[in-house]
């Protein structure tokens, strides 16, 4: 019988003890609700679970999503190393042991007789997780440090990799991989529905309705399909919460925020040709706005992704601390940011990327960021 990539992963979990879902360095709301909404899944199969992202800190306004305090910010003791000692011989009187000088020194005293050098061997317990889902990533790059820290575990573990990305490199032993899909919490609903008949509870519901209005800028964006709305009306039916998702992602903005996009807004430039818009942003800003908060960028990002659908390319250039500039960069499917930017060593995705220059005014910065988007997209017809 040959399964489905769906039929797959649903066997590859009943075989599995101990699983674990990573997100991406600077998730989207989608990536963690996806994640939230798997794990609070994988509980209810009686799996043991946990969910990863490195240095994670989710922003005050999107805790209200279920179980988001669950979500670990590093992966430690993924195998145990073990010291073996024969004592078919020699009997243990007395076991201690010592940590001095970065050194752990451990005493076994015998009851007869002596241990010899031979007497010892070493070895590692398995990982501690045997199937790793990893949610909303083009790469195993993109993962950060959880990856670089563990390459050997991910080598040796199943993956499973989930997304609705046109530039993701199939890099699991199994792909789930839709990208006709408008959010990888849509890929995890069409996952999970089928695993159990009461799946769904108002939780995963909720986490999932989030991921896709948070993608869709509330069903705003042209990537909205007939599926994706069909999906949304049968997880309202099973419970969630819509009026708490939309008031926390959509209406709880703070005078400080408000105050800070009007800034950029004044300042919005537009280059037509390119389909580049833009806006600047100095610490005179942010002080006069009464705010320091990066996440605010952010949330300027997304009005801008909504209302202006000429650009292709949408960039705020900003201003915090003295010396350093830093810049958002959010970019269509067709234009890989990583690539475009890598002058500036950029982190984030190929479509959603952050840069740090600390060399040079906000002014010199813009244009330096602007001569290699525009020399990039002239190399690159397709965008």
């Amino acid at each position: 019988m040959v399964y489905s990539s769906k039929q797959q992963i649903y066997e590859n979990v009943k075989r599995s003890s101990n699983i674990l879902i990573c997100l991406p360095n600077d998730p989207t709301i989608d990536a963690v609700a996806a994640g939230l909404a798997l794990f609070s899944a994988l509980e209810k199969l009686e799996k043991k679970a946990k969910v990863v992202c490195n240095e994670f800190s989710l922003p005050p306004h999107h805790q209200f999503l279920p179980k988001s305090g669950e979500i670990l910010k590093d992966l430690t003791s993924l195998r145990k190393f073990i010291i073996s000692l024969d004592v078919t011989q020699t009997k243990v009187e007395e076991l201690s042991y010592d940590i001095k000088d970065s050194k752990l020194d451990i005493f076994i005293t015998p009851k007869n007789g002596v241990f010899r050098e031979r007497d010892v061997s070493f070895s590692s317990t398995n990982y501690e997780y045997d199937l790793i889902f990893i949610i909303d990533s083009p790469d195993l790059a993109s993962l950060g440090k959880l990856y670089d820290d563990n390459t050997e575990f991910f080598y040796h573990t199943p993956i499973v990799n989930i997304d609705h990305g046109p530039g993701n490199e199939h890099f699991g032993q199994i792909n789930l991989v839709d990208l006709t899909a408008t959010s990888s919490s849509e890929i995890v609903f069409e996952l999970i529905k089928e695993w159990k008949d009461d799946i769904l509870d108002e939780y995963i519901a909720t986490s999932l309705l989030a991921g896709i209005i948070s993608k869709t800028k509330s069903f705003q964006t042209t990537s909205v399909t007939p599926k994706s709305l069909a999906i949304a009306s049968h997880l309202i039916s099973s419970g969630a919460r819509r009026e708490e998702i939309v008031q926390h992602l959509y209406q709880t903005k703070s005078v400080e925020t408000l105050k800070l996009w009007g800034r950029a807004l004044a300042r919005l430039k537009l280059d037509k040709e390119n389909r580049i818009v833009w806006s600047l942003l100095n610490k005179e800003d942010f002080d006069k706005a009464g705010t320091s908060n990066e996440e605010d960028i952010l949330s300027v990002i997304d009005e801008l992704i909504v209302n202006a659908p000429e650009a292709n390319i949408i960039m705020i250039v900003y201003q915090i601390e003295k010396n350093i500039i830093r810049a958002v960069v959010n970019t269509p499917p067709t234009v890989n940011a990583i690539e475009m930017l890598k002058e500036f060593k950029p982190i984030g995705t190929k479509e959603f990327t952050r840069i740090v220059i600390d060399k040079g005014d906000i002014f010199s910065a813009e244009q330096r960021i602007l001569e290699k988007i525009k020399f990039y997209l002239k190399n690159n017809k397709s965008h």
